[in-house]
């Protein structure tokens, strides 16, 4: 009998959970809403989570961020939109799936706690 190493597993599996509330490797599905004044999109997930995602920190103080000041110049911000699983916008600026889906638990987390 052969013994699979846990690793081999999780990397066959598109998504694996870590912890109670995350999944890493996880796409996002499409786009619902877009609010560009307060940087704010809601999102839905391949697994069927849904939820919205503040950006401000981000493009509130993009700093020394130039992909992120182009967006801001060219009114880019309401045309992201989703490729391989992303939130991408037209200037090649991307976000991770995963890191997103965490800020939306903290941002929820923290706004119940309020």
């Amino acid at each position: 009998m052969v013994k699979r190493s846990k690793w081999k597993n999780a990397s066959e599996n598109k998504a694996f959970r870590i912890g109670d509330d995350m999944k890493i490797g996880t796409q996002i599905k499409k786009i619902t809403r877009v609010d560009t004044q307060n940087y704010q999109v809601w999102l839905e997930y391949i697994d069927g989570f849904k939820g919205k995602i503040d950006l401000s920190f981000i493009f509130e103080n993009p700093k020394k961020q130039p992909l992120v000041l182009e967006i801001l110049r060219g009114t880019l911000f309401g045309r992201c939109f989703i490729e391989s699983g992303a939130l991408a916008w037209p200037n090649g600026y991307e976000l991770c799936p995963d890191a997103i889906r965490q800020w939306m638990l903290e941002q929820t987390k923290h706004k119940k706690a309020a």
